[in-house]
């Protein structure tokens, strides 16, 4: 395992967020007080790089989704509507979601699309999703039909996070549907997408998921569907020989936020392409959530095992990357559960950043699209 350190002037985020009277204003971006970046920490075709930033520790987190429907304190409701569904927080601490977090049951298993807290008491609050599980419209095995049963994974595919992060976007910002292809008005579309998956977003996602699956099999050879919904991206996720594939990644990389206290978060490479990463609002957070995220890369290492095997990138190119990507022009709106949405894009990024509705920024999320 090797490191380097990148000292950079900060990343780009909201300070004062102009809301207008349209769903979508724009949101003006204020300097940081910068971030030091760490790494490569490399295991195989997977490099990961640490953001530190001090003075973040304060307070405890909140309840991750996972730790929150292990314990039973939230609820995650089927609404029959493919795309949304209903979060409820009857107890008194706050729930941190992650845009990407999986819930399994209902009538599909599904992948949710907005980072938030779930405020204490919250009622029920709506919540964007994509099914990540084609073709099932009822009730699996003992599980429930009407709600979701646990969160133990988020999604591992850099095309599906993608379409997730699309459809955050302001219908002007320029990405739109022409003869049956997805293209980026003025200077072209990821070639990832409009080669593989098709025009619309939810056809995106399962198209990542079958390539997921398909790549995951064929690096394992033999076959990661499961036998009671051979669809399921989550029933895959739980397969036994794909998890000891990952234990190695987790022997190499689960230490290092332990290692690194003041880091709050991450950004990742394949083969030695920059994927994508996330920034959270503590480190306290970030521990929380590094073994999730890390079998989420890993499990993309191993599905691209073999079609890239270049060398990591320097730390100083990845903290270019994200700088460009939090620098860019933004706009925001107002979400449910009294939080503010904060989308930016270039040619090369996709960038999204949740805020309470007081300001304090939760998760930052970037991602290449190249």
């Amino acid at each position: 395992m090797h490191r380097r350190e990148f000292l950079s002037a900060g990343l780009a985020t909201a300070g004062t967020v102009a809301m207008g009277t349209t769903p979508w204003a724009p949101a003006l971006a204020a300097g940081d007080k910068g971030y030091r970046l760490s790494g490569p920490y490399t295991h195989r075709n997977l490099a990961v790089y640490l953001i530190h930033r001090g003075g973040r520790n304060a307070g405890p987190a909140p309840l991750t989704l996972g730790e929150a429907m292990r314990t039973g304190a939230i609820r995650v409701f089927e609404t029959g509507n493919v795309q949304e569904l209903v979060v409820n927080n009857p107890g008194d601490r706050e729930i941190f979601i992650q845009a990407g977090d999986i819930v399994k049951g209902g009538k599909q298993d599904r992948v949710l699309t907005v980072s938030m807290i779930v405020p204490p008491n919250s009622g029920n609050i709506p919540i964007g999703a994509y099914c990540i599980e084609q073709g099932r419209w009822a009730r699996r095995g003992r599980e429930k039909v009407a709600e979701f049963s646990a969160s133990t994974a988020r999604l591992p595919s850099k095309a599906g996070r993608i379409a997730m992060m699309e459809r955050a976007l302001p219908p002007e910002s320029g990405r739109e549907v022409q003869s049956g292809r997805e293209v980026r008005a003025g200077v072209g579309r990821s070639a990832l997408i409009r080669r593989s998956y098709g025009s619309d977003r939810q056809g995106l996602v399962w198209g990542s998921v079958r390539k997921t699956q398909e790549r995951l099999s064929s690096y394992m050879n033999r076959d990661v569907a499961d036998r009671r919904s051979r669809s399921s991206l989550q029933l895959s996720l739980e397969n036994k020989d794909l998890a000891a594939a990952l234990m190695d990644f987790e022997k190499a990389l689960g230490g290092l936020p332990d290692a690194h206290p003041d880091a709050v978060g991450y950004a990742f490479a394949v083969g030695g392409r920059i994927n994508s990463g996330d920034e959270f609002e503590s480190a306290g957070l970030f521990r929380k959530l590094w073994r999730r995220q890390l079998r989420a890369a890993a499990t993309e290492a191993l599905a691209a095992a073999g079609s890239h095997n270049g060398k990591p990138p320097a730390s100083a190119q990845v903290a270019a990357f994200v700088g460009r990507a939090g620098a860019a022009a933004a706009v925001s709106k107002a979400m449910p559960g009294n939080m503010v949405l904060i989308t930016r894009e270039t040619a090369t990024s996709l960038y999204t950043e949740a805020l309470r509705g007081s300001g304090g920024w939760i998760h930052r999320s970037f991602i290449s699209v190249e």
